[in-house]
This record gives C-alpha cells, structure tokens and sequence, in this order.
C-alpha cells in the first residue's frame, strides 16, 4: 500500500496536511481519527474525526471534519 498527502479542512487541525495509507486503487483510507490536543497530560484525548471528500486540483486528497469520538 502507498501513503497520500492530505489536506484536513475545519474542526481544530483545518488546514494542516497528513500522510495516511492508500487502497490498491490510490484512494486513501475513508476515514481517520487524530487525537485532540488536550491541556492536560492525564486526560484521555477525544479522537478528531475526518471522512474523505474527494481530490484537489494539486493532486492532495481532502478530508472534512465531521465531530469527536470518546
């Protein structure tokens, strides 16, 4: 499997680019979860969700924030 660049669009990481695993066709995963920043180092992070949203004019692929996991 390849990696892929792509671009998360709102919620807290809006604007900034990962690299995720690609299916044998090229697309990257549907869907990704990145842990939250939190304050406090004890505290168990909600997970940032992401689902995929189809191809920019670049080539990266974007990923719009659709809410939080426990």
């Amino acid at each position: 499997m390849a990696d892929v660049r792509v671009r998360l669009r709102g919620g807290p990481q809006d604007g900034h680019e990962v690299t995720v695993s690609a299916d044998s066709s090229g697309k990257p995963i549907p869907r990704i979860t990145i842990p939250a920043r939190t304050r406090n180092s004890q505290a168990v992070p909600p997970l940032l969700a992401y689902e995929r949203r189809g191809r920019l004019p670049d080539g990266a692929w974007e990923f719009q924030y659709v809410g939080t996991e426990a």
